[in-house]
């Protein structure tokens, strides 16, 4: 099992969320906490950001996975727009 951890920017906007999309981000992070590879987890290209999303409805969840300490590091949940994959 993956220990989850947020970044300050991750964190701000998963309490600013609303309480239905909060919920069911909540429910993807622990099926990602089981098997970050589950279907459904895309590899980023050149993105400055993160390694890994996930789609979840709007948002997009921003992760990279390290295998040595069974981390995920959630760099950001953010409604997809033209910023999302951008580095700020």
């Amino acid at each position: 099992m993956y220990r989850i951890l947020f970044s300050r920017r991750a964190h701000k906007s998963f309490m600013r969320l609303a309480q239905e999309d909060a919920r069911r981000i909540q429910k993807v992070l622990d099926t990602l906490a089981q098997n970050p590879r589950t279907p459904g987890t895309i590899r980023l290209k050149n993105a400055p950001v993160a390694d890994y999303r996930y789609r979840v409805g709007d948002y997009r969840l921003l992760f990279e996975i390290d295998d040595e300490k069974h981390l995920l590091l959630l760099y950001d949940n953010a409604r997809r727009g033209e910023r999302t994959y951008k580095r700020q």
